[in-house]
């Protein structure tokens, strides 16, 4: 009866235990639909990859220095790329990577500020602004 379903609804342990996430929410590892982070079936085992996303697109990234303990966050975040800590000089990983907003969202990165790209490893990596799809030549009048 009512006990019944009260009891199968309670879960005793992780295992065997599935709970639908909202219809809204995304998985912060694939930013795809239907099922927590926890579930995902791209997760991988611990100590593999520097970073918790490892998709190929860019995503919002938050950053704690481990030496200074200064905190930063950035809509220029990637998997397996760290940014650098302006104060310690050393190249720190994001603890926290989600999809980035929407347009309309309250969490739109700021166009207007300068993305630092000597403190970026993802733009020291390919030799330009990482937000950029390819290398362009760009002449100044």
């Amino acid at each position: 009866g009512e006990v019944a379903d009260a009891l199968s609804e309670l879960c005793l342990s992780d295992k065997g235990c599935y709970k639908q996430p909202p219809s809204t929410y995304l998985c912060h590892l694939c930013f795809s639909k239907g099922h927590y982070i926890k579930d995902c079936p791209m997760a991988r085992p611990k100590g593999e990859g520097l970073t918790p996303y490892q998709g190929k697109k860019r995503c919002f990234g938050e950053y704690k220095c481990s030496k200074c303990k200064r905190k930063w966050m950035s809509g220029n975040s990637w998997a397996n790329m760290g940014q650098q800590c302006i104060k310690c000089h050393i190249n720190v990983y994001p603890h926290k990577q989600r999809p980035l907003e929407k347009p309309d969202g309250l969490d739109v990165s700021d166009q207007s500020k300068v993305h630092p790209q000597h403190l970026c490893e993802k733009c020291k990596q390919l030799g330009f602004y990482c937000r950029r799809e390819t290398q362009i030549r760009v002449g100044y009048a």
